[in-house]
């Protein structure tokens, strides 16, 4: 699970702006359940890039704060 978070992001907003798009589609007869699974299997994919990138943030944060002593080593 790589990528920044401002990668996430963008992602994330490129996502939303399918949402809106799938949602007005859906509501003229489109192909909805495949399109809603595949939408929200791409958002929890994202979500979960997300997360991972916002722990990488707070282990470096750790780290940089541990290593300058402003933080008790184990935290």
């Amino acid at each position: 699970m790589g990528g920044s978070v401002a990668e996430w992001l963008a992602c994330w907003s490129q996502a939303q702006k399918g949402l809106g798009l799938n949602r007005s589609r859906d509501a003229v007869g489109g192909n909805s359940l495949r399109q809603t699974v595949h939408t929200h299997r791409a958002s929890v994919h994202q979500s979960a890039k997300l997360v991972a990138a916002l722990i990488r943030v707070a282990r470096v944060t750790a780290d940089l704060a541990e290593s300058n002593g402003s933080l008790p080593p184990g935290l």
